[in-house]
């Protein structure tokens, strides 16, 4: 899987001049957010020169750019809006707008090479259109930092960003905590962990405290609807849209 982000990180340096120390702000800015997450693996920061000089995975990779595998589990209780109300739990209840599972669809290319890319659009694209919401109406987002890599490529592919300025939305720090659109404020993957089979749960877990204003000292304030992304090999991507209820 590192190889496979790598090439993903070089084929969007090739289109649109990605530097190697623009990928590596994505692990600077996850690891400033997992500090405040007391589930997270590592909360620390992670200074840019740290990540740039930590052991290199795959080009370009570094150790502190490649997630966390942790062991982990997470749950969700899914209720109609009829029994919510009969249990009393409409304060607390969290709306699916969105439910979205796609595969990746053919395409003349390399079927060695797995295509995330694809199938994520595809993914928000069914989102976006069920929810009757766009990307700027999302207050945050907990998407799929496998590799710090991945993070600016889906910020395109989530519509955050036009194709080829993923790494100028991260430098204008809207994908901080506090910014217009906060990205991975857990830590993502790549300092929370990555528990693999209970991480696309756990991503839900996320912006469910933050919808009910239960994400402590991480919190994004005033957060009504928010957006969940895990893609997988194969290539699938799940993305879910949730709004406080």
């Amino acid at each position: 899987m590192p190889a496979v982000f790598a090439m993903v990180g070089m084929e969007h340096a090739r289109k649109h001049g990605t530097t190697f120390e623009q990928f590596a702000q994505v692990s600077v800015k996850n690891h400033y957010h997992s500090q405040f997450n007391p589930k997270a693996m590592y909360q620390k920061e992670a200074s840019l020169a740290e990540v740039m000089g930590a052991e290199m995975i795959a080009y370009p990779n570094t150790k502190l750019m490649c997630s966390v595998n942790v062991d982990g589990a997470a749950a969700v209780v899914l209720a109609s809006e009829k029994k919510a109300k009969e249990l009393g739990l409409m304060s607390r209840a969290v709306r699916i707008r969105a439910s979205i599972l796609t595969s990746d669809p053919y395409s003349e290319r390399d079927l060695v090479m797995h295509d995330f890319n694809a199938c994520t659009k595809l993914a928000a694209r069914q989102a976006y259109e069920t929810a009757q919401l766009g990307p700027e109406d999302l207050d945050l987002v907990e998407l799929h930092d496998c590799f710090a890599t991945a993070e600016i490529v889906h910020y395109e592919n989530l519509g955050l960003a036009e194709e080829g300025n993923g790494a100028e939305l991260l430098e204008s720090r809207a994908t901080y905590n506090g910014g217009r659109i906060p990205v991975n404020v857990s830590g993502g993957l790549l300092s929370k962990g990555h528990p693999l089979g209970a991480t696309g749960i756990a991503n839900v877990c996320e912006v469910v405290a933050h919808l009910r204003d239960e994400a402590g000292a991480r919190q994004v304030k005033n957060a009504r609807i928010g957006l969940t992304h895990v893609v997988g090999i194969g290539s699938a991507a799940s993305i879910h849209i949730l709004e406080k209820a």
